[in-house]
């Protein structure tokens, strides 16, 4: 099935009209789910006809790959502007509460959309690829500053384990808190976790 889209937008008023439609796309997905979205409903929210989307997106899955690609875009580029910025005689805990900081923050980029996407789609389509390898050679960069206090010597399996912990832990935070659990209080937690998996002495 064809997930690329039919046309690149290159002039403003294509991307304006790329945006319009795939804003629609992502209000219809939160409102109905993927499986009771379609192009007809994206059409008529966005105030366009069916044929008019079509140049564009020739089906749902091309839409809804195109509204990935672009809610990635966005995660990681307020995940780089972060640790863009994180010092580099920084210390272990404190650059691990940018990675911390920074995927929080990606997570909480239209936490609705970010929910149906990894609820409900992100087993359909592999995207998720690039997000994962920006983050992981994030951390190698920022665990090899302190390979000296690092008990495991291997900063490539190091880093793997930190970003399998942090996706989980700040995904939990931000999307999935269970009744009774304080988020704040969660993400507090975190630091100390890694740091704890970082810095135990192996027998």
């Amino acid at each position: 099935m064809k997930l690329e889209p039919r046309k690149m937008p290159r002039q403003a008023r294509s991307k304006a009209m790329v945006d319009t439609i795939l804003d629609a796309t992502a209000r219809v997905l939160i409102e109905r789910g993927y499986a009771k979205t379609n192009t007809n409903v994206v059409a008529e929210l966005a105030g366009i006809s069916v044929g008019s989307l079509y140049r564009y997106y020739p089906n749902k899955n091309a839409l809804i790959t195109a509204l990935q690609e672009r809610h990635l875009a966005k995660m990681l580029g307020i995940f780089s502007d972060i640790t863009a910025n994180v010092p580099p005689d920084g210390s272990l805990a404190g650059d691990l509460q940018a990675l911390i900081n920074a995927l929080v923050g990606a997570h909480l980029l239209e936490p609705e959309l970010n929910r149906v996407l990894e609820e409900e789609i992100a087993s359909r389509n592999i995207l998720g690829s690039d997000a994962r390898q920006k983050f992981f050679e994030e951390a190698k960069v920022l665990l090899g500053r302190h390979r000296a206090e690092i008990s495991n010597g291997d900063i490539d399996l190091a880093a793997f384990v930190v970003t399998r912990i942090l996706k989980i832990l700040v995904k939990t935070v931000v999307l999935e808190l269970p009744d009774g659990v304080d988020a704040s209080k969660l993400q507090a937690e975190i630091l100390p976790a890694v740091l704890g998996y970082l810095t135990h002495k192996q027998s």
